[in-house]
């Protein structure tokens, strides 16, 4: 008989990705297994899950906003219970029609219907946690996982329970974009050259347009400056926008090389091109900068619930590995400012960074969540 496992994730690359990567090895292991993923239909679920070969299923389901006013918290509350109470229904009847041996919650308000279904029908479940600081869902349902898997390993103080239900494994990275030996530096198919300093700077797999504003301006400071090539992906929805308000200083780049791309799939070969990364601090790329030994400068995104992405950042300044720019005092001249000082004394600091390698990391982590849920 199959073993069958149901997977839940959803909202944002960040959950979704190292959900498909532990599918991936599963698949690539375990041929006997049967999988069945659960998504939402807003964010990039439905966008990302077409584009694999994979069983899946979407139901409805909303977050819960309270740092709003009172007025609209209310409201929010209301959408959030109707929602929830649609979801769990449709989670149930998948649930008992699947009948599967284990769910896994990688993350996003999609997990909240799906893991009550679980919990109220008895199929065991477990969790992973991408983030530093744990969110609130996982802290809710942590009391009823089988396991919960963490990214780094001080998460586990976080949670008040058993800590030999804590497993450390790890933020599961796709194939595609762990590091190989094979990985090749094309700099000619994005416009750039071998031998300059590049800058990659991203906000993220919708973009970020303060990131992106400060970016460009990056231009005026580094215009005459052939050492060094900016390559800038800016997200679909700041794309045209960028290009059009910044077209005369795209099209006079001088001597430094510039190129902006709205979107880019092969993130593999813009890592390994990468000699620093400008950059939100969410968890997958957190992990894609260490897997790759990218110094970078970090800049969190201020919203993001319990401020998780500020924790994730720090992990790496106090590894050494990173800078921390609080998004309120972004601008491109407190860029030029830390590339400068990462530049000076004959690129010294930077150097440092180079050498550094934070502790607590693991490898294979697709690997250790995915044998767990074999064993359960």
């Amino acid at each position: 008989m199959k073993k069958k496992i149901m997977v839940c994730a959803g909202g944002t690359g960040g959950h979704i990705y190292p959900a498909l990567a532990v599918i991936e090895f599963i698949k690539d292991k375990h041929y006997s297994v049967d999988i069945l993923f659960i998504g939402s239909e807003r964010g990039l679920d439905r966008t990302l899950l077409e584009k694999v070969n994979l069983n899946y299923r979407i139901i409805k389901s909303c977050g819960l906003v309270l740092n709003v006013n009172i007025f609209k918290k209310v409201l929010n509350v209301i959408k959030f219970a109707f929602f929830f109470f649609y979801g769990f229904f449709q989670s149930l009847k998948i649930v008992l029609e699947f009948k599967p041996d284990i769910i896994i919650g990688m993350g996003g308000y999609i997990c909240a219907p799906v893991l009550s279904a679980g919990v109220f029908t008895g199929v065991k479940i477990t969790l992973h946690e991408q983030n530093y600081i744990p969110g609130r869902l996982n802290r809710v349902f942590s009391k009823f996982a089988r396991y919960i898997f963490i990214s780094f390993s001080d998460t586990a103080k976080y949670f008040k329970i058993d800590k030999k239900r804590i497993i450390f494994t790890g933020n599961p990275l796709r194939k595609m974009i762990k590091k190989s030996e094979n990985t090749g530096f094309e700099f000619e198919k994005w416009g750039l050259k071998k031998k300059r300093f590049t800058i990659v700077a991203f906000g993220g797999s919708l973009g970020a347009e303060k990131i992106n504003n400060a970016v460009i301006n990056l231009h005026n400071y580094f215009k005459d400056n052939d050492k060094i090539q900016i390559l800038l992906i800016s997200g679909k929805r700041f794309y045209r926008q960028l290009v059009e308000s910044k077209k005369n200083i795209i099209r006079s780049e001088g001597k430094l090389i510039f190129k902006i791309f709205e979107y880019i799939n092969e993130m593999n070969e813009v890592y390994s091109m990468s000699d620093l990364i400008i950059s939100r601090a969410g968890a997958n790329t957190v992990s894609e900068i260490i897997e790759y030994n990218i110094p970078s400068i970090l800049i969190p995104y201020p919203r993001a619930v319990d401020n998780h992405q500020f924790y994730n950042a720090d992990f790496l300044v106090s590894g050494g590995k990173a800078v921390m720019i609080e998004d309120k005092f972004l601008s491109e001249r407190k860029l030029v400012e830390v590339i400068k000082e990462l530049a000076g004394n004959n690129w010294h600091k930077y150097k440092e960074m180079k050498k550094s390698k934070p502790g607590g990391i693991k490898k294979n982590s697709a690997g250790l969540v995915a044998s767990k849920l074999m064993e359960v």
